[in-house]
């Protein structure tokens, strides 16, 4: 596991803002390592990407194909999804139908589902692409009235987070102690991964 020493340096060379920033910073274990974010990829990876995102971010469409497809190339690393719906309501019900999903044990074809959404984010288009995977969405419906609080609680975390990091809006990633505020092309990423690796 990192430490909190090297994430904040990190941090602060990516351009954090100065002291005030930093103790915002929440320790990296509650980042990186809270038990109730869906993990992708190998849970056991020697490296850690946290990707901040929104169903409704063009750009996280655009960048988690490739990311996914790293990842499974790969085969080392643990990929953590830190929901940040940031871009409206239907955000924050793509986020919440998602992590019901990830209750059930379905979680990948459910995430995967709604990023394949072409265009905007509508209930009836989520529903519709939830099926299209074979997921039951009122199977769905039911656990997130079950945990409508404890997903909501991490919506609440990983929105401090994004904050106490000074993160301009999504994507934005964690990449073993590095921190990358912007969107990153899948060769930037691969660099970002062999970074983290030699700083180990």
């Amino acid at each position: 596991m990192i430490s909190r020493r090297q994430f904040l340096a990190a941090a602060v060379a990516a351009g954090a803002s100065g002291s005030a920033g930093a103790r915002e910073l929440p320790p990296v274990s509650e980042i990186l390592f809270d038990p109730a974010l869906p993990v992708l990829g190998n849970p056991h990876g020697d490296v850690t990407i946290a990707e901040f995102f929104d169903y409704a971010c063009p750009y996280c469409k655009v960048v988690h194909p490739h990311l996914k497809d790293i990842v499974q190339e790969d085969g080392n690393i643990r990929l953590v999804m830190k929901d940040w719906p940031i871009n409206g309501e239907l955000a924050a019900y793509a986020s919440r139908m998602v992590l019901a999903a990830d209750r059930l044990g379905v979680y990948a074809p459910a995430h995967a589902a709604v990023m394949e959404i072409e265009g905007g984010l509508t209930i009836r288009g989520i529903s519709g692409a939830m099926r299209g995977k074979g997921i039951d969405v009122g199977a769905i419906r039911d656990a997130l009235d079950v945990h409508l609080t404890e997903i909501d609680a991490l919506l609440v975390r990983n929105q401090q987070q994004a904050r106490g990091l000074s993160l301009p809006g999504t994507p934005a990633f964690i990449v073993g102690s590095n921190l990358y505020r912007q969107p990153l092309s899948p060769e930037e990423i691969r660099r970002a991964i062999a970074r983290a690796r030699s700083n180990r």
